[in-house]
């Protein structure tokens, strides 16, 4: 089989999808990496003859490439063959290291690392990646890492868990190597020094205080440190908070949001959510928003996440100009 790169690989994956099929997911790629795949595709069109190696790529890729949007480039069949589990000096680390000595094969070492330190270590990877890792942990060790992760992060690793199919051995290898190789500069410093974990620690005790009280940190924030009070209030207000708004506040804000985003909001809420939301429509909103949420089937994760922030945005909008009454 002639040497490909990866995104020559996936157009030719693409190539053998029906076109209306490849298009969506060269739109839920995005650019520039669509951009380019499309690139790709248009000169496969335009061969005579499909490439001879076609069938090849997409055994290859078959598995690999369903079970996330971006995953890791796919080893080739000589590499899968030539797999073996590192050797135990293929882990040493540097002797100034904090963390404990590791096994062998990478997937048991994760279970070794801290809790801490592998939730920093996984804060910048894709939700499927997240999930991959977690699924191969011990139930109290993924729990203390999901428990660690951003509201947001924990929604979509959740989802992901849950549709989570089984993964290649050789993949969860690499995966979980490569994070290991990630945890070794890290080792020995604080999880929590980095800045979205003190802006949420920060968010978190500022959740703690009365309203008033709340609202003067804020201020004084906003006159020395601007940025950081961006950010903080950012953090401040969950999706969860609609819970804590009452009654007639909920009727409010329920007033000042579209029904197009409240129904895509409500797809990745739970029911407690749901019903605290439906009990404070009228009757006719109520049966037009049941009838909009069956009509969209199933919804990206990246849209229902925009809708909630839409509703986090709003409740941050009218908390602050004291028109929400919510329990503290």
């Amino acid at each position: 089989m002639a040497t490909r790169t990866g995104i020559e690989k996936a157009a030719l994956v693409l190539f053998r999808l029906p076109a209306d099929t490849a298009e969506k997911v060269l739109t839920e790629l995005g650019p520039p990496r669509g951009d380019r795949l499309r690139q790709e595709l248009e000169k496969l069109r335009q061969q005579e003859q499909p490439p001879g190696d076609l069938d090849d790529i997409v055994r290859e890729f078959r598995n690999l490439l369903l079970q996330s949007n971006d995953p890791p480039p796919a080893p080739t069949p000589q590499q899968l063959a030539a797999y073996r589990p590192p050797s135990d000096t293929d882990l040493d680390l540097p002797e100034e290291s904090s963390l404990p000595a590791l096994p062998s094969d990478p997937v048991r070492a994760l279970n070794v690392l801290p809790p801490e330190l592998l939730a920093t270590v996984l804060q910048d990877e894709q939700a499927h990646t997240i999930s991959l890792v977690l699924n191969a942990l011990d139930s109290e060790k993924a729990g203390e890492v999901l428990r660690q992760l951003t509201p947001e992060m924990r929604r979509d690793v959740s989802v992901r868990l849950s549709r989570l199919t089984s993964s290649p051995p050789e993949l969860l290898a690499r995966v979980a190597r490569a994070l290991v190789d990630k945890a070794r500069p890290l080792a020995g410093r604080r999880s929590d020094a980095s800045g979205d974990a003190r802006y949420e620690k920060m968010a978190n005790m500022l959740r703690c205080l009365e309203k008033d009280e709340r609202m003067e940190v804020l201020a004084a924030l906003e006159e020395n440190e601007p940025d950081m009070a961006v950010r903080i209030k950012s953090l401040l207000y969950q999706f969860e908070d609609l819970l804590r708004i009452h009654d007639r506040s909920m009727q409010k804000l329920l007033s000042e949001i579209d029904s197009k985003t409240l129904s895509v909001a409500l797809k990745g809420a739970n029911q407690e959510i749901s019903e605290k939301v439906l009990k404070n429509l009228s009757k006719r909103a109520r049966e037009t928003l049941t009838e909009e949420m069956e009509f969209l089937g199933m919804v990206p994760i990246a849209q229902v996440r925009e809708a909630q922030k839409a509703l986090v945005d709003l409740i941050q909008r009218l908390d602050q100009a004291g028109e929400l009454l919510m329990e503290e």
